[in-house]
């Protein structure tokens, strides 16, 4: 146990394994308490051998901890060290230190929005955001210095600027740095597609600490193909963008093939194309999600000139086939 905790303190291990040892540690009272001696019997330690070596720190500190376990009051262990003058700023030390831990160990909360409807939620901050069809987001909060948003799908973000706190949304490996924005974002992690459109405000396109992109302007667009590492930014007409959020399917030149992956998130069907080449057949038209799969098929089959079957599965999915 104790050389775990040293590990710890010494800043070894990974991310993952750290924030496995404090989630435990916060479940169990005991080995908190333990943690919490180990860690100010290091730092009052440190601070007494500062000018000797690691060796010989480590040597001082494991009769230390040998005569000062959990149960044994710390007070007593300085007044025996002779340093109780520095006790009242140590303990802040550790305490400091063990809170910056636990920033490790964010609250999570996590909504979807499954296929047919749209979700919205408030974070305490007043930040808002919306998510579309098939879609997932985890909101981690750390502490007070930052929150995050791990995104899979599409979500639309009304965040209200701190400037002591960081706002990031994760889109895989690469993630949006928010600066007080609102903005429109989308996730293909099966295709690998990222988009970002900007409303208002700033935002950071990144992967870690490699900014991609910083200046998009407010009306523009980021597409980004995760395999190819094309980036491209281009004006966008935000209406169509987030029509979704509206209530509305918006299609201005759109695809038969991008407009069935579209209707195959919001109603949970699957598209086949007998004849292939309709795939590359071009709609333009406002539709209101409410309305009924088969009233969408009839608008697609007299405005785009094809004609269509649906047919019930199995397991009571429906199948439409184009033909």
């Amino acid at each position: 146990m104790e050389e775990q905790f040293l590990d710890i303190l010494r800043g070894k291990g990974t991310a993952e394994e750290r924030e496995i040892f404090f989630r435990e540690i916060n479940e169990n009272p005991e080995q908190k308490e333990a943690f919490m001696t180990f860690e100010r019997l290091w730092v009052l330690n440190n601070m007494k051998y500062k000018r000797t070596s690691l060796q010989h720190k480590r040597q001082q500190f494991q009769k230390l901890w040998g005569q000062a376990k959990p149960g044994i009051h710390i007070q007593s262990w300085q007044m025996v060290s002779g340093i109780a003058a520095v006790a009242l700023i140590t303990l802040l030390i550790a305490g400091a230190i063990f809170n910056s831990y636990q920033r490790l160990v964010p609250e999570k909360m996590e909504f979807s929005s499954p296929k047919g409807n749209i979700s919205h939620v408030q974070l305490e901050d007043g930040s808002q955001i919306w998510l579309n069809s098939d879609s997932r987001a985890v909101v981690k909060k750390y502490g007070r210095d930052q929150l995050s948003v791990d995104l899979i799908g599409e979500g639309y973000f009304e965040v209200i600027h701190n400037p002591d706190r960081e706002f990031i949304v994760h889109l895989g490996d690469y993630a949006i740095h928010d600066l007080g924005t609102t903005f429109n974002a989308e996730y293909d992690n099966v295709r690998g597609k990222i988009s970002v459109a900007l409303l208002d405000g700033i935002v950071d396109f990144r992967k870690g600490e490699h900014v991609i992109n910083s200046d998009l302007q407010a009306g523009e667009m980021i597409f980004f193909d995760v395999k190819s590492q094309e980036l491209s930014v281009n004006e966008a007409d935000m209406e169509f963008v987030t029509a979704w959020k509206e209530g509305k399917f918006v299609f201005v030149n759109r695809s038969m093939e991008d407009i069935t992956k579209e209707l195959e998130e919001w109603y949970d069907v699957h598209f086949i194309f007998k004849d292939a080449s309709i795939k590359s057949d071009v709609f333009s038209g406002v539709i209101k999600r409410k309305t009924s799969l088969e009233h969408l098929l009839n608008v697609l089959r007299l405005s785009a000139d094809v004609d269509y079957q649906i047919k019930e599965n199995e397991d009571g999915s429906f199948t439409v086939i184009f033909q």
